[in-house]
């Protein structure tokens, strides 16, 4: 049985948490929940990075039409630039956390 321990938490956005014995992340955000490895994790959250960077200044803010494949054949995640920004400084946040709970468990006595 998964405990988590939460890495982002926002009411209105989503959350990120992870399993303290599987050590799997479980992002919620909108209506999809997905869960990652570490690896994984870190190539999801660095590939929507170069995918925000990539988009043209002036698309609208609220216009879904940015299409985010997924590794299941028809199937894309379709988010508007603003929800692009907010799903990556989510993972971003939540990167960090996962950074500095690393840091802490190097000064940690067991």
């Amino acid at each position: 049985m998964c405990h988590y321990q939460t890495l982002y938490h926002d009411d209105s956005l989503g959350y990120a948490v992870r399993c303290n014995e599987c050590e799997k992340i479980q992002l919620g955000y909108g209506n999809m929940v997905i869960t990652f490895s570490q690896e994984d994790f870190d190539a999801f959250r660095s590939w929507l990075v170069r995918i925000r960077d990539e988009q043209d200044p002036a698309i609208s803010s609220g216009l879904r039409c940015i299409l985010i494949p997924t590794p299941c054949e028809g199937m894309k995640l379709l988010l508007s630039k603003r929800e692009l920004d907010e799903f990556v400084v989510m993972l971003e946040t939540a990167d960090n956390e996962l950074q500095s709970l690393a840091l802490l468990k190097l000064f940690s006595v067991d």
